[in-house]
């Protein structure tokens, strides 16, 4: 467990917390307008009045980019609920990796940000390296 606490004043808190509500209501927003846009349009829309084989398949890929979009948003839901875990814990704004200090800019401009710019870049070459090799 880390023995740091939140490198953050009060003010730049007030202020990641305000980020972190406006960037959960639009994403609650952009969901709840794509699943009334999805529920309008129903699947037999999608595929046009005597569909075959390719309009069933791009009529399949629309509604999986639709369930792929809503998961991210949903994903970045959690990230935001995990930020204020962290700050109710006071380890908003320590890097999960090497306990030093995220800076208040990059928290300005990735407020759910859980490492520091350089263990997330060093984060992001090592499971991109992992991802790119053949099993």
């Amino acid at each position: 467990m880390r023995s740091r606490s939140s490198p953050l004043d009060r003010t730049e808190l007030k202020a990641l917390r305000r980020l972190l509500l406006q960037s959960e209501l639009a994403i609650e927003a952009g969901v709840r307008t794509e699943a009334a846009r999805r529920a309008e349009q129903p699947y037999a829309e999608l595929t046009g009045v005597a569909p075959d084989e390719g309009d069933a398949a791009t009529a399949d890929l629309l509604v999986d980019v639709d369930h792929a979009v809503i998961g991210m948003q949903l994903e970045r839901l959690k990230d935001i609920q995990a930020a204020r875990e962290r700050m109710r814990k006071h380890q908003y704004g320590i890097c999960a990796d090497c306990s030093q200090e995220i800076g208040f800019e990059r928290l300005c401009a990735y407020p759910t940000a859980k490492r520091c710019a350089r263990c997330q870049a060093l984060h992001e070459h090592t499971y991109a390296s992992a991802r790119g090799s053949v099993l």
